[in-house]
């Protein structure tokens, strides 16, 4: 069977026709003005959670950039968005994990973050001069590394691109001298809005279980499995990001 859903584009415009059941479970909130201003205006829980870390990640870094302000208080303040984020990208997400068995997706971003939190701080308040030169490295490869474990789990193309995309980042810092929390805040804030206004791809457990028992594939003569045409196509829940 293939690893990924090879019909579904790995990012396409919102399909916002899903069912009543799709609507519930994700949790989707439609903000009017912001389809006024073109973009797509209807966020599930996920987008949702993304949003809010998008904007965390913007307020750190570009602070980071351009604020004057001492890092000692700069890192209570980080510490404070960073729980924040995690806090509610669990109220927002956890039913939703739950319904489609990817809470350990859950706990790695949460552990990620943590971890994140506790270099930062300790490298500011401690003085592990390595670390402080490459906090923008730091928190490049955790992305890295939780892009990559999110592409694993729910089987997308989007997310290994993403990963690739931070990873690349890393190599690529030394180019941007004294602007690297700048540059490192617009990729990892612009990814996180990105991946909020359009719909990736996604092969989910439940859904992966729900097309086997409907008999949604067949094996091939050389025993791997492929999908036939299905109607869920991009348009369900599990497309929806």
């Amino acid at each position: 069977m293939s690893f990924f859903k090879q019909q579904q584009p790995i990012l396409q415009k919102k399909q916002l026709d899903c069912n009543e059941e799709t609507y519930k479970h994700m949790r989707c909130v439609r903000v009017g003005v912001a389809e006024k201003l073109h973009l797509s205006g209807i966020y599930t829980c996920v987008d949702q959670a993304m949003l809010v870390w998008g904007l965390i990640t913007g307020i750190v870094f570009l602070g980071g950039q351009f604020l004057t302000i001492s890092w000692q208080i700069q890192a209570v303040f980080w510490s404070i968005l960073t729980l924040i984020g995690i806090i509610l990208m669990i109220i927002l997400t956890y039913s939703w994990t739950v319904w489609e068995r990817i809470t350990g997706l859950l706990y790695t971003w949460a552990i990620l973050m943590l971890l994140g939190m506790a270099l930062t701080d300790s490298a500011i308040f401690l003085g592990w001069g390595y670390i402080l030169s490459h906090l923008c490295h730091l928190w490049l490869i955790l992305s890295a590394i939780g892009y990559s474990i999110t592409g694993w789990m729910i089987h997308s193309r989007a997310f290994f691109l993403s990963a690739l995309i931070h990873a690349i980042m890393v190599l690529l810092l030394p180019l941007f001298g004294g602007w690297q929390f700048a540059a490192t805040g617009i990729v990892m804030t612009g990814n996180l809005w990105l991946f909020s206004e359009a719909q990736w791809d996604m092969l989910l457990p439940r859904e992966l279980k729900q097309l086997k028992s409907e008999g949604a594939f067949e094996l091939t003569p050389a025993g791997i499995s492929r999908f036939t045409t299905s109607g869920r196509g991009g348009k369900d829940f599990a497309g929806i990001g």
